[in-house]
């Protein structure tokens, strides 16, 4: 599947004002984003996929901790007697 915001797959947003259609267009642009903006004033307003583009979602990082390391939980025992020996 192609990246969001590229010509094969462009940002698709419905708006209901000039205004909205305005700001998505120049947040798209600036970014070099390709885009796709619809007018449904009978629909309810979806800009979720700029919305997404503009607030990605950060991976989890684990952290690695040693046996005898103090606990990332903040109790202040080892590692290996609190959390990291269940």
């Amino acid at each position: 599947m192609a990246k969001l915001g590229t010509k094969k797959r462009p940002i698709i947003v419905r708006v209901h004002t000039e205004e909205m259609a305005k700001y998505v267009a120049e947040e798209c642009t600036e970014h070099g984003w390709h885009y796709i903006i619809g007018f449904e004033p009978d629909e309810p307003e979806d800009i979720s996929d700029l919305e997404k583009m503009l607030n990605p979602v950060k991976p989890i990082t684990s952290v690695k901790v040693g046996r005898n390391e103090p606990c990332p939980c903040g109790s202040g025992a080892k590692s290996k007697n609190c959390c990291g020996g269940k």
